[in-house]
């Protein structure tokens, strides 16, 4: 709420409607307490009904010809508001619905949290390309900006999905209106430091995700969506091929050998000597001769471009590589995208059964 306040934006043509959905503590007390000076907020109060059903029943209140939405962990900058509309001015399109922010991490802790601020500056990038093609899919829940009249007639968020935000992108996709990235307007999103709401956090994503590809399958490879349907619906559902297959290699060549050797150091009740002392590094010119160096020159030559890449996404979003010093981008680049995949592979097979989770 602060950092809605303090936005530069003239205090009387903004109308902000903070919703209590059913909460269980003292947040009603503090809306209350914080909003009692200042006319331009409102409280809406009802029982719990998720967050889509609580953002449609503001949608229906609001006067505004732009709409956006703010999560309770997330804070806006005071001159994203500004730059959003801007562009919306500047594009000057009636299809245009929505503007998505840039979103990076707010002040990360632990090595999670700094792992996963790597991740989001990656997506800015990956963001602001997209939407140079027109192929976004995703409108974040923190202060995307929409055109009130076109959210409300595509009949506002839906109430029975788990990620309303990607929904919402994908139904803005089939109906041709379009969405931009606003590289430079950013809010900031307290990053789960725990592994277990993390993986909570990436099934319902992963979960979403599917549930909207399956909802939307005939646009996968449709020309009628240009390069969305062509580029982006293909990628998608690639990438679940994509992390399979990681996982797979990675079963092959790490965890399989990792679990004969632990076996082994089981059998040798850990006594890890003997194992040791039947390691042989030979290297010599024949050894070298016959080396396959195919192998390594793939690998190397991914690894930089993903590195080039990396340090693109920190170029784009005006941060340093270092700034929460080098021991995160290890694991990112080492183990993060393995615990990702193996998530997504859960998720994969809560999907198959149907399984429900509530947002």
């Amino acid at each position: 709420m602060e950092s809605v306040y303090n936005l530069e934006y003239p205090k009387e043509k903004m109308e902000v409607i903070v919703i209590d959905d059913g909460s269980q503590d003292t947040t009603k007390q503090k809306i209350q307490e914080y909003i009692k000076d200042k006319p331009q907020f409102r409280l809406l109060s009802h029982q719990n009904q998720g967050k889509a059903a609580s953002l449609n029943r503001a949608l229906a209140r609001v006067k505004g010809e732009f709409f956006a939405c703010l999560d309770a962990d997330s804070f806006v900058d005071p001159l994203t508001l500004t730059k959003m509309l801007a562009l919306y001015y500047k594009e000057n399109d009636p299809q245009l619905a929505i503007i998505t922010p840039a979103m990076k991490v707010y002040q990360p802790q632990n090595v999670l949290q700094k792992i996963q601020w790597l991740e989001y500056l990656v997506i800015i990038l990956i963001a602001r390309i997209s939407s140079q093609m027109d192929t976004l899919y995703v409108a974040p829940g923190p202060f995307s900006l929409y055109r009130t009249s076109v959210i409300r007639k595509v009949g506002g968020f839906d109430e029975k999905n788990i990620t309303e935000d990607q929904e919402i992108a994908y139904r803005m996709q089939k109906y041709h209106y379009r969405i931009k990235h606003c590289f430079d307007g950013y809010v900031y999103t307290t990053a789960p430091k725990d592994l277990k709401p993390f993986y909570r956090q990436r099934r319902r994503w992963y979960l979403g995700s599917m549930i909207c590809l399956h909802q939307y399958k005939e646009i996968i490879g449709n020309r009628h969506y240009g390069d969305f349907g062509i580029i982006q619906m293909a990628k998608n559902v690639m990438g679940y091929f994509l992390a399979l297959s990681g996982i797979t290699l990675a079963a092959y060549f790490l965890f399989i050998p990792l679990g004969r050797w632990t076996k082994s150091l089981l059998l040798l009740k850990l006594d890890y000597l003997p194992l040791l002392l039947q390691i042989r590094f030979r290297f010599d010119k024949m050894t070298l001769l016959l080396a396959d160096f195919k192998k390594g020159y793939i690998v190397a030559f991914l690894f930089l471009i993903s590195l080039f890449f990396f340090y693109k996404a920190h170029r784009n979003a005006n941060e340093k590589i270092n700034r929460f010093g080098w021991i995160p981008i290890i694991p990112y680049f080492a183990f993060y995208y393995l615990l990702k995949g193996i998530i997504l592979l859960l998720s994969l097979v809560e999907f198959s059964k149907s399984k429900r989770i509530k947002w």
